[in-house]
């Protein structure tokens, strides 16, 4: 009886129990200890092995945090003094060692006494170099900010942001001293919920994004700097909104639009897509629970087909990002004014350089983002069917979505090998047809309401282009070739109402988007004719989609009004250009009356808030906040209640 001999048992049972240590609760900590406990030393040695790593006491974080946070208090007491602040910095860059030393200590301490190996962790590694390279990063700014031009003449807005840098420092040191704990158990939690995941990455990206746009090498001057208006730009670029505060080119280095634009892309792409696809492409193999939601993020059918998904959007935004930067480097070739940098009077001027501004404004444009170089805006372009075309086709094309893109691309293969393709999904139907109605109806309804306004001065086939263009920007793009603030509360009416609706899903476009407005117009035509389902094209749309659709316009709705209430009661503009702004916020549109630039500080942040919930979305920020649904073994009665 060898194979039912239990005598191998009682060896390995007495190590099952120890396995989950009652002493740290914390799901990842135990996962971590468990593992390298259980491979790597027998039990009965882990609490000798323990005993000798706690003698590393001089490096416990208490002293030098109180020594820091006293430091701190002198520094900010004499921000650019300039002895003091040198000497000050001096011995803040002498402290990073011992900020290393303090971290490493800790984290052996921590994994003698779990009894797992440091090597293991590389989750705690990934944490403690991205904090160590703010830390450089804050420390060699204040350097700059002392050695640089500024100090000569150290302005107040130099003060501040040296400040600024001195606070974050502090931060990110005890954030790694002692936060890192509670920051992977988020990140741990994260990982396993899809609509998690999407707001911690794109809130990490978007205060990454404020940091770099707030750096001295981004501006091109110092007076522009604030965290405020690099949280509000980051938000916008990263939200792909498009809403600016100031002219890009005139306040932006080329370093700082290379990070602006950098974080367009992300936007567009999405944080998960873009790290998972380069993952893909370095060989690395993705671990069941991180494709599993990754599949959940981007709809895939199949693990099977994750990858193929992944790098078709990829690949396909590129490909079209670079037929377009190429129709419009052809296009801006002519406009010799445009290889200039930001010259007053020159409405065309700013970009420094054809490809450089073909680029951006094809990126930007694709990712329905609306940015532009160009210190007069597009205005100039209104009557260039070139430019204005090729900027419509990419915001049309980006703002259907991969899952159109992909059907229609299977259809040309089949039809390039002379095969019938199959009969057409009802999500593209509604997307394309969606889309050639409210393109249509924008362009009639900005036609009429601006023929002698905004669009006064141009000739009627300008007029007629103007109109088409702006009717595309509204599916979430936010370029203008017509200036906004001189169009009435009628037109202002409407685009609020093509913003609400907005694009297809799997864009980058924001919105209540297109199928949701199409399933809300199917329940109120079945509702009254009286059906027993609502359709749309011979196909039955399920009670649940239709459940969904309303509870994404319902809360879509509620967000518009409180927004709107809030900005009311903070800014003393004008009612209806506040109500394009506050939509075009939560659209992600990036449409504005020109009111942008003129919000107070709590504005901004208002706005800020406004763009990251429509980016991303407000039932995946319910989702992320929601706890886990009750199983009920019962059905509650019903009864009926009175409605209409």
């Amino acid at each position: 009886m060898p194979r039912v001999d239990p005598s191998p048992t009682p060896s390995s049972r007495p190590h099952a129990p120890r396995t989950e240590p009652p002493v740290d609760p914390a799901p990842s900590s135990v996962t971590l200890a468990t593992l390298a406990h259980s491979s790597v030393a027998p039990a009965p040695e882990a609490a000798p092995a323990a005993a000798p790593r706690r003698r590393i006491a001089p490096l416990q974080p208490a002293p030098l945090l109180l020594g820091s946070a006293v430091l701190l208090g002198f520094d900010l007491a004499l921000a650019i003094t300039p002895r003091a602040s040198t000497a000050l910095t001096a011995l803040e860059t002498v402290l990073v060692p011992a900020w290393i030393a303090a971290v490493v200590s800790m984290e052996r301490v921590r994994s003698a006494l779990a009894g797992a190996r440091v090597e293991g962790r590389r989750p705690r590694l990934a944490l403690f170099l991205l904090a160590l390279m703010l830390l450089l990063a804050c420390i060699g700014e204040k350097w700059l900010l002392l050695l640089g031009p500024t100090a000569e003449d150290a302005g107040t807005r130099a003060i501040v942001l040296y400040r600024s840098y001195t606070v974050l420092a502090f931060l990110v040191a005890l954030g790694g001293l002692l936060g890192r704990r509670p920051i992977e158990r988020l990140m741990a939690t994260a990982a396993e919920h899809p609509a998690r995941l999407m707001v911690l990455s794109f809130g990490v990206a978007t205060l990454l994004g404020s940091f770099l746009l707030t750096l001295p090498q981004s501006l091109r001057d110092i007076e522009d700097a604030s965290f405020v208006d690099g949280l509000f730009m980051s938000a916008s670029a990263v939200c792909v909104t498009g809403l600016s505060l100031h002219s890009i080119s005139e306040t932006y280095t080329p370093f700082g639009q290379a990070v602006l634009l950098l974080m367009v892309q992300i936007g567009g792409l999405g944080i998960m897509v873009l790290s998972t696809f380069f993952a893909i492409v370095a060989g690395r193999k993705l671990r069941l629970r991180d494709a599993a939601v990754m599949a959940e993020m981007i709809d895939a059918e199949s693990f099977a087909r994750l990858r193929r998904n992944l790098a078709a959007i990829v690949l396909f935004t590129l490909a079209m990002e670079a037929i377009g930067a190429l129709a419009l480097l052809f296009s801006f070739l002519p406009h010799h004014q445009i290889a200039a940098g930001p010259v007053a009077g020159e409405p065309l001027s700013g970009a420094g350089d054809f490809l450089w501004a073909a680029v951006f404004h094809a990126v930007s444009a694709y990712c329905n983002a609306g940015f532009s170089l160009f210190t007069g805006g597009l205005v100039p372009f209104a009557g260039s069917p070139a430019v204005s075309g090729v900027l419509a086709s990419l915001v049309i094309i980006g703002s259907l979505g991969f899952p159109v893109h992909d059907e229609l691309l299977r259809r040309a293969r089949l039809r390039l090998r002379g095969e019938r393709p199959p009969r057409m999904s009802l999500h593209s139907r509604i997307v394309l047809l969606g889309t050639a109605v409210l393109l249509a109806v924008g362009a009639a309804g900005f036609l009429l309401l601006e023929w002698r306004r905004s669009m006064g001065e141009l000739s009627w086939p300008a007029k007629l282009l103007a109109s088409l263009f702006q009717s595309a920007m509204t599916r979430s793009a936010g370029l203008n070739t017509v200036d906004f603030g001189l169009a009435g509360p009628a037109t202002l009416m409407l685009t609020c109402m093509l913003m609400f609706i907005g694009a297809a899903p799997g864009s980058t476009g924001g919105g209540i988007k297109i199928t949701t407005a199409a399933a809300l117009f199917a329940a109120l035509r079945a509702e009254m004719r009286g059906d027993e389902a609502p359709h749309l094209f011979g196909r039955a749309i399920p009670a649940a989609t239709v459940r969904r659709a309303l509870g994404m316009a319902s809360l879509m709705v509620m967000l518009v009004s409180g927004f709107l209430l809030v900005m009311l009661t903070l800014e003393p503009h004008h009612p209806m250009g506040l109500a394009l702004e506050t939509v075009s916020a939560l659209a992600t549109a990036g449409l504005s009356a020109n009111l942008t630039p003129a919000l107070s500080a709590p504005g901004k942040l208002v706005m800020t808030l406004a763009m990251f919930i429509g980016r991303i979305g407000p039932l995946t920020i319910a989702m992320a906040f929601a706890t886990q649904a009750r199983t009920r073994s019962y059905r509650l009665p019903e009864e009926k209640i009175g409605i209409g």
